[in-house]
């Protein structure tokens, strides 16, 4: 996965919402898990490994950021993406173990998977699903933290934030965070459950001012999903870096075995 040519937050936003396009992909695979799905995990087998590729290319391109000096929290921002990666790393192997256990059954003559190879591969690629469910999550984390990094560093790296009200502002990250889609038929914004509600006016007003666009989504009943246009990248990006610092726990240690898997090609 090629990183756009924007700054680093911007880049960490857009990066998130590949990792809500692939979330949604496994969650509606696990949801009716059968041998005939070995295709289509297959094909997000790669999906996954780039974003694996992805949240490396982000790390490095923090560790390597001209000038940036190195402070405690552009050390988390690292952090986080190094474990994100791992992750990603490891959901591609469950993936990989997935579609091995549904295409080579072992029987003799093969003709279909029995019913433990099934539940097992349908358990690999819900480990999948599961380890990178806070991806969205991870990378606006780290995109906040080096965002305001980068202002107290760099006055003036960003320019002043969008007059927003508070609605749009928490739109802004509910949707960099994966949690919002739109029921089409009902004109209506589904939120996940515990982050609260929100208006259509609200949503209608950040895609009028170019700061959200809809796409297709692939979960079952949720017709759209709202993600960030560059221009909503670098309005929340701004506004994200006017902030104090976040009271947020740092990312959890890495098991070693899984740290053991990020050193192995992410191109399995």
């Amino acid at each position: 996965m090629t990183l756009p040519d924007l700054p680093l937050p911007e880049r960490l936003l857009l990066l998130g919402a590949d990792f809500t396009r692939h979330q949604d992909v496994l969650i509606r695979i696990n949801s009716a898990h059968t041998p005939h799905v070995t295709g289509t995990v297959a094909e997000h087998i790669p999906v996954t490994q780039a974003l694996a590729r992805g949240a490396l290319d982000a790390r490095d391109a923090i560790g390597t950021a001209p000038g940036l000096h190195h402070t405690p929290d552009v050390e988390r921002a690292i952090g986080r993406l190094t474990q994100l990666a791992t992750l990603a790393v490891v959901a591609a192997d469950h993936l990989i173990d997935s579609v091995d256990l549904l295409s080579h059954p072992g029987q003799v003559p093969a003709k279909v998977p029995s019913a433990t190879q099934t539940a097992q591969a349908a358990r690999h690629s819900r480990l999948a699903e599961q380890l990178t469910s806070l991806g969205a999550e991870d990378c606006l984390t780290a995109a906040g933290l080096l965002a305001r990094e980068l202002r107290r560093q760099r006055p003036g790296a960003f320019r002043p934030p969008p007059a927003l009200s508070p609605a749009q502002q928490a739109a802004l990250e509910a949707v960099a965070a994966g949690r919002v889609t739109l029921d089409q038929q009902e004109d209506k914004v589904l939120v996940e459950r515990g982050h609260g509600r929100m208006a259509i006016t609200t949503m209608r007003s950040l895609e009028s001012r170019g700061l959200v666009r809809r796409e297709p989504c692939a979960l079952w009943m949720h017709d759209e999903r709202p993600h960030l246009t560059p221009e909503g990248c670098q309005a929340l990006a701004a506004t994200l870096a006017t902030r104090g610092r976040p009271r947020s726990a740092p990312p959890a240690a890495v098991p070693p075995t899984a740290k053991a898997a990020v050193t192995r090609s992410a191109t399995r």
